[in-house]
Parts: C-alpha cells; sequence; structure tokens
C-alpha cells in the first residue's frame, strides 16, 4: 500500500448555477436570469458543470502527488478540500479518475476546508467527529472545527487499515493589538491541545487494550506544529504511536514552507500504530518537494533558485534554526506565484 497524505491547499470549484432545482422536470422552481447572475441551484455533479478553482496550482498538485508522473499512490489523504464535488472533480480533471473511492464531509470551518480521502481500496466504514463537542468551551462549541474523520479501507480481504486524517487549528491569530493577537493565539494552542488529546481518546476507545498494538491504523494530516510542541506532545509524544517523519534525518523532515518567515519546518504527520510501523517498507519514505515555490524576490539563477537558504524551525521560534540548502530541483511551472501548495506531500510504503 503506497500511502499518501497531502494539503493541498484551498482546492475549490466554481459552479455553475441551473436555472431549477436538479431533477425539477415542471420547471417550477425556476428563477430568472439564473444563468447570467450567478444566482439558481447548485447542478449535479456531471461534467461541465463544475470547473477547478486555479487549475494551473492542480495541475502542479497532481504532479506533487503522482511525484511528477511516476507513481499513482493507493490512498491520499488530503486537507483543505472544500466539498466531496471538488475532490471528485480533481479527481476526474487532474489525475485521470484513478480514485474509485472519495469521501469528504462538510465541517464547521468558515473557509470551507475540509479533510478528505481518495481511495482505490474499498472503504468499509467512515466515522465523523465533526460534532463533538468541546470540553473546553473557551475554544469554541466543538472540538474538531475540520472534523476527525476516521475511515476504514479494506487493503485485502482480510486485511483493513483506519486511517484519522486531521487538520488541526492554525496558529493564525487576528487581533488589532498586541495583546488581541496574544490572546487569540493562547486560545489557538488550547484548541490544538485540546484537538491532539482528544484524537487520543478517540484511538484507546476504537483500539482498546492490546488492539492498540496489534490493530492497524495511522493518525495523519496537517497538526499545524511541530512534533516537539507541548500541545501535540499527547498524541505524537506519550501516545505509544510511531512517528514515520522521525525515521528521518532531522534537517529532512520538514513539510511546510512559510515563504514570508523564509523557513521551513514539519507541520505535516504520519503517526503509525505499533503494528503498521513494522509494516513500513525499509526505505519507504519520501517527501516531494518540486511543488514548494520561493519568495516573490527569488528567480532562477544557473538553474537554482533563491533564497540559497531556509532556516529549518524545529520548534516555534527555534531560537537556535539548522540552515539547509533551498536550491533544490522544482517542477517546471513552479515560480514564486504558483505552486502545488505551501505544503509537501508525504508518502509512505507498505507491504501488508
Amino acid at each position: 500500500m503506497l500511502l499518501c497524505n497531502f494539503n493541498v491547499n484551498n482546492l475549490f470549484v466554481r459552479y455553475k448555477f441551473g436555472k431549477t432545482f436538479p431533477g425539477d422536470q415542471s420547471g417550477k422552481s425556476a428563477v430568472a436570469g439564473a444563468a447570467s447572475t450567478n444566482t439558481g441551484y447548485l447542478p449535479l455533479y456531471q461534467p461541465g458543470a463544475f470547473e477547478i478553482f486555479n487549475a494551473e496550482q492542480r495541475e502542479l498538485a497532481a504532479l506533487a502527488i503522482t511525484q511528477g508522473g511516476d507513481v499513482s499512490p493507493d490512498v491520499v489523504c488530503v486537507q483543505e478540500v472544500e466539498s466531496l464535488i471538488a475532490l471528485r472533480e480533481f479527481n476526474d480533471s487532474f489525475l485521470d479518475g484513478a480514485y474509485s473511492y472519495a469521501v469528504v464531509l462538510d465541517s464547521r470551518d468558515l473557509r470551507q476546508i475540509d479533510v478528505g480521502i481518495l481511495s482505490k481500496y474499498p472503504i468499509e466504514s467512515i466515522t465523523t467527529h465533526v460534532d463533538d463537542l468541546s470540553s473546553d468551551p473557551t475554544t469554541g462549541p466543538y472540538t474538531f472545527s475540520r472534523d476527525c474523520l476516521e475511515v476504514r479501507v479494506r487493503v485485502r480481504k482480510t486485511t483493513s487499515v483506519t486511517l484519522f486524517i486531521n487538520h488541526f487549528k492554525s496558529k493564525l491569530a487576528m487581533g488589532k493589538t498586541e495583546e488581541a493577537r496574544a490572546r487569540e493565539k493562547e486560545k489557538a494552542d488550547r484548541k490544538r491541545k485540546l484537538q491532539a488529546d482528544t484524537v487520543v481518546k478517540l484511538l484507546k476507545e476504537r483500539f482498546p487494550g492490546p488492539e492498540f498494538k496489534s490493530g492497524y491504523f495511522a493518525v495523519l494530516g496537517d497538526l499545524n506544529d511541530t512534533p516537539l510542541a507541548p500541545q501535540l506532545s499527547g498524541l505524537c509524544v506519550k501516545a505509544g504511536l510511531i512517528d514515520a517523519l522521525a525515521a528521518l534525518e532531522p534537517a529532512e523532515r520538514w513539510t511546510h514552507y512559510w515563504k514570508a518567515k523564509n523557513s521551513v519546518s514539519q507541520l505535516d504527520h504520519v503517526l503509525l500504530s505499533p503494528a503498521l510501523a513494522g509494516k513500513l517498507k525499509k526505505n519507504g519514505i519520501h517527501i516531494e518537494r518540486r511543488g514548494i515555490g520561493f519568495r516573490s524576490e527569488s528567480k532562477k539563477v544557473d538553474g537554482g533558485y533563491l533564497p540559497r537558504q531556509v532556516r529549518v524551525e524545529v520548534m516555534e521560534d527555534d531560537p537556535n534554526p539548522e540552515h539547509i540548502d533551498f536550491q533544490f530541483e522544482r517542477f517546471a511551472e513552479v515560480s514564486s506565484g504558483n505552486v502545488a501548495s505551501d505544503h509537501c506531500a508525504v508518502f509512505l510504503e507498505f507491504k501488508l
């Protein structure tokens, strides 16, 4: 099984609204001027009804998912997808319809950036936690604004893998004053810790006792913090899971580029159950970085890219960051403004 996790960065579609709601044969629901004023009804999922927003970026995202067109992962877990329609359109238009199974459930996120999955394997069950109430009301009424989506896929006749797909609360702190921003940051940190700790509880409930060690499952997604962050310690350090990316050298674990700060860090995680970690192939981890962009003042120089180096931050405001070369190969279409995502696609290959 080749598993991919990727924050695809705002995968949206544009709608071609219909004058009547789908299936209205009488036409009584017609809206005057619907075709020209963008008012009316959402169409059925059918060819020509939807258009992917920013197709150039989606072409690069497809290259990242397929490692430049060389592979076709069996399962792709994604973050920042508007809807099931958007994911299916992306699959059909940019991945040659490679995936027979797709899941996205609407979340409570105001930006409509949901988590989802594309799979070649049959999906046995789906469990959503989008309505789980928060045990800390100061962080909001619900634990997961974007869900912790449980999906069990059947890899073989007698072998299934359960994936817990997440996109935790970001560090973005809005506010007119420094004090207001500090309060928002503290609230976001509490929210992220709550989400991490809740995922651990869900794992223990789903795989109690000895099943925790024998079951095949993984927690993966954009957790919006580094493995050393105290907000994630309950999940990343204390839960008994195996951090797959920890097998790489520290400077090779980064998955996200923060253009404004010219720094990289690991925000994307794949945490494996002990049994599933035992099935990870030797050298079975790959991070696809050719879709990552660079700062707007950068340009190609003798086949390289400026800036020449970036800082690797293993924790927030790392006081002693390592500097690494940033002049690695990109896909030909990548520029400062056209990128696959600000995240990297992460791949793991298992022998199941």
